[in-house]
């Protein structure tokens, strides 16, 4: 077996173990996040828990936001989660009067756009992926087998 053969096997024993440990890396990650999301609705409570909460005064803050989404704090720093009827977290709703007189720090929020945003420029990624990306590879893989051709006839002309 010639050196640059020894040399290539070595090469792909690295990119192999890199590929592995590339893998494991974003399973822990995926496996972290997964936990994070879990953990979030551990504290979930039921709409009618919730309103039970704020008839009894123990609500300090709560964050209202599009599509049902509350999440509230009560006295003591535990936080809560609840999902609701879109009609219940609007501004003029009977829930947002009592949280007002409870003088509960209430505010509202919007949902992030980013997400639309990123959809919205995927086919673009996806047309440049395919009509250039796909290209430059090939190109780049056939320079890299040519000069590897050549490197191997100037080996051959000098053994």
């Amino acid at each position: 077996m010639t050196h640059s053969g020894r040399l290539n096997r070595r090469g792909n024993r690295w990119v192999v173990a890199a590929g592995v440990l590339a893998m494991l890396w974003f399973a822990g990650l995926g496996a972290l996040g997964w936990r994070a999301l879990g953990g979030a609705e551990s504290g979930a409570v039921s709409g009618a828990a919730f309103r039970e909460l704020v008839a009894d005064g123990r609500v300090e803050r709560v964050v209202l936001r599009d599509g049902g989404d509350v999440q509230a704090w009560l006295r003591g720093g535990q936080r809560v989660r609840v999902r609701l009827p879109d009609s219940t977290v609007t501004p003029d709703g009977a829930l947002v009067a009592q949280l007002s007189e409870q003088n509960v720090d209430l505010r509202f929020e919007g949902r992030g756009q980013w997400l639309s945003i990123l959809l919205n420029f995927l086919p673009l990624a996806l047309f440049l992926a395919v009509w250039v990306g796909v290209p430059l590879g090939l190109l780049a893989l056939g320079v890299a087998w040519r000069r590897r051709r050549r490197a191997e006839r100037v080996n051959v002309a000098e053994g």
